[in-house]
This record gives C-alpha cells, sequence and structure tokens, in this order.
C-alpha cells in the first residue's frame, strides 16, 4: 500500500498503530492467561484422579480384608443402626400463660 492511497480509516496513523499494537498486546496476554490457567486445571484433574484412584484402591482392599474377615468369624456385619439407642429430645417446657401472637 503506498502513502499516497487512501485509508478507510480518518484517524491519524500514529494512532491507529499504537491502537493496534495495543489491541494485539492485550489480546496476547488474555489468551496466555487463558492457556495458563487451563494448563493449571489439567494438572489439578490428573491430581484428583489420581488421589481418588488411590483412595478407592484403599477402600477396596479395606472392604475385601473386612468380608474375609466377617466370613472367618462367622459373623454377619450389622444393619444399619441396629441397636442403637434412640435419640430423646428434651420436653420443652410449654407457657400458657404466653398469649399467641398473629
Amino acid at each position: 500500500m503506498s502513502i499516497g492511497e487512501s485509508l478507510p480509516y480518518r484517524s491519524p496513523i500514529s494512532k491507529l498503530l499504537r491502537f493496534f499494537c495495543r489491541s494485539r498486546d492485550k489480546w496476547k496476554a488474555k489468551c496466555k492467561a487463558a492457556k495458563r490457567e487451563n494448563k493449571s486445571l489439567k494438572y489439578r484433574l490428573a491430581v484428583m484422579t489420581e488421589s481418588r484412584d488411590r483412595w478407592k484402591a484403599e477402600v477396596r482392599g479395606v472392604r475385601k480384608s473386612t468380608s474375609e474377615g466377617t466370613e472367618q468369624a462367622g459373623k454377619e456385619p450389622p444393619k444399619n443402626r441396629a441397636g442403637r439407642p434412640a435419640r430423646h429430645r428434651r420436653d420443652q417446657p410449654t407457657r400458657p400463660d404466653v398469649a399467641r401472637a398473629r
């Protein structure tokens, strides 16, 4: 493009140049920040998945060992809340002298 040709912009070229450069730099910074966050989230996901798998394996091992232990002893595992005492609520004193508020 030669200098003699007219541009579709009315602003001076020096202002346009600064604006476009600044715009490009902001876009690059925004893109880099998004990539950095994406990489961080991928790393966190990998660590959490590894931790979950490790805990699952540990729980399976514990369940297997406890089920083998109960089969050897001939005992059944206790049923859900069987034999537990029921919780009693404290009786709240009633106040007949206080009228209901409407």
